[in-house]
């Protein structure tokens, strides 16, 4: 499947439809107190990650604009940052929407929320902070792109992220196209239970439709 496809799908499936599959497959993570700053944000991609930590001399840091240059289109960014207050913004966001990134997820929190809001650009966090982050919270070069705990989960560099109200959701790399195919699967298989409670199925014509799941199985 080629990137393409993937997003084609995560744009057109739901949440529930992926967790589900994730749970029949026993692959994937879920983040717990992450959500986006707008009801109704929608964030999928590959992760980019960082690792936030208070930077003494002589490592150097590299500030968020920074990070967000070294990401390519369509990626999402994962930050861990160990602060209780804010290290986005309003700034930050536009500069990430200016380089197409798909959006950002922080394990921490953001200032600016009613401008975010209005911007189009997903962003999911722990909530808002009016507080700054102390000036030397920032990140080194061997903290870029490396395992970070966001919402208790442990998110890899290439992993695959999709979220909406509900929450965030994590698929590692190497079954990301399991997980796909088996979310499609489980679309169907929604329609058909949602057209039957629609036609006032009773709970025996429930438990036909409900055999008619399929679990996908790779070639």
């Amino acid at each position: 499947m080629t990137e393409q496809e993937r997003l084609k799908i995560f744009r057109e499936i739901e949440t529930g439809a992926v967790t589900d599959a994730m749970v029949q497959h026993q692959v994937g993570c879920w983040m717990k107190g992450i959500f986006p700053t707008e009801p109704g944000m929608k964030i999928y991609g590959r992760a980019r990650t960082a690792q936030f930590s208070y930077v003494v001399p002589p490592d150097k840091e590299i500030n968020q604009f920074e990070i967000i240059e070294r990401c390519k289109p369509g990626e999402v960014m994962v930050w861990n940052v160990p602060s209780e207050a804010n290290i986005c913004g309003e700034n930050i966001m536009h500069f990430l929407g200016n380089h197409q990134l798909n959006g950002l997820i922080i394990d921490g929190y953001t200032r600016d929320v009613e401008t975010i809001k209005g911007m189009g650009i997903p962003q999911f966090t722990k909530g808002a902070a009016i507080a700054p982050a102390p000036r030397n919270c920032r990140v080194v070069a061997r903290d870029l792109d490396v395992p970070v705990n966001c919402g208790g989960a442990v998110v890899q560099p290439g992993d695959y992220i999709f979220g909406d109200s509900d929450g965030v959701l994590v698929v590692p790399e190497e079954h990301i196209d399991l997980i796909l195919n088996q979310a499609v699967l489980n679309m169907e298989y929604e329609k058909r239970m949602e057209q039957a409670i629609n036609e006032n199925a009773d709970s025996s014509a429930i438990a036909e439709v409900f055999k008619t799941k399929v679990l996908y199985k790779e070639n």
